[in-house]
């Protein structure tokens, strides 16, 4: 999250969307005035140098070796704070200009059924090691999430109207104020190059951060075309929203 009172926008995060590298091209281009503006970031670290030393020196924070303290929505709910909640905290005008990132939905469900599954591989094993043996919701959560339909029938009729699943499944556009300006993940660099650029700042270079092996290429050849085009109509604001940003670059 970004209010940069001095240039007169916010950055806000959906999760999975790129959000952590797209803080770091505005926290890196010199429009920030660090008296006046505020942002936050995931991890508690003193300020964005540090930061992003930690990231350069943790293989640019690959999920799958990430401390405790850089993922899970409680640990990110700072970083992630919605546009309507930073104004209903009194952070930012209602109609303060507004940027973030935005992807397509079933490659967004697509990268939270990599991480979801990447996450309980990680604790099964430490389980296994510790305990000689998984535990019973090891084996339970292999069963429900492993593979794309079940796992999409599990967070989408089973655990449905379960908070956590609310908040890891809840648009991206939720993120966002109807007037705010978003970028389509694939062309991302591009998209803030040009804003940064207009408003008198600088970019240094492509930025990857959080980085990943995942490769949407299995969950969205074997989730099922009646559970896609559902996901299609939950997601229908969010398609339209990518869409329109990729539109730009196409």
């Amino acid at each position: 999250m970004i209010i940069c009172n001095s240039h007169n926008f916010a950055v806000t995060r959906a999760q999975k969307t790129g959000g952590t590298s797209l803080e770091m091209y505005i926290l890196e281009s010199g429009l920030i005035d660090y008296a006046n503006d505020i942002y936050t970031l995931e991890g508690g670290f003193a300020n964005w140098e540090e930061f992003k030393e930690y990231s350069e020196a943790h293989d640019n924070l690959k999920y799958s070796e990430l401390p405790r303290s850089l993922y899970g929505q409680d640990s990110l709910a700072s970083a992630q704070k919605t546009f309507a909640e930073i104004v209903e905290e009194g952070l930012a005008p209602s109609d303060m200009p507004c940027i973030g990132a935005i992807r397509h939905p079933l490659e967004w469900l697509a990268s939270l059924f990599y991480y979801a599954n990447l996450r309980r591989t990680i604790t099964a094993k430490k389980h296994l090691s510790e305990k000689g043996s998984y535990t019973p919701y090891d084996l339970e959560m292999a069963k429900e999430v492993s593979e794309p339909n079940a796992s999409f029938d599990f967070v989408f009729d089973k655990e449905w109207d379960s908070p956590e699943v609310q908040a890891s499944l809840k648009p991206q556009t939720s993120y966002y104020p109807d007037h705010a300006q978003l970028f389509n993940i694939e062309n991302i660099h591009e998209h803030v190059s040009e804003f940064i650029l207009s408003k008198g700042g600088t970019v240094s270079g492509r930025i990857e951060l959080r980085k990943s092996d995942n490769d949407p290429t299995y969950y969205l050849e074997n989730l099922s075309s009646d559970r896609k085009q559902r996901a299609l109509e939950i997601y229908e604001k969010d398609l339209i929203a990518w869409e329109k940003a990729k539109s730009v670059y196409a």
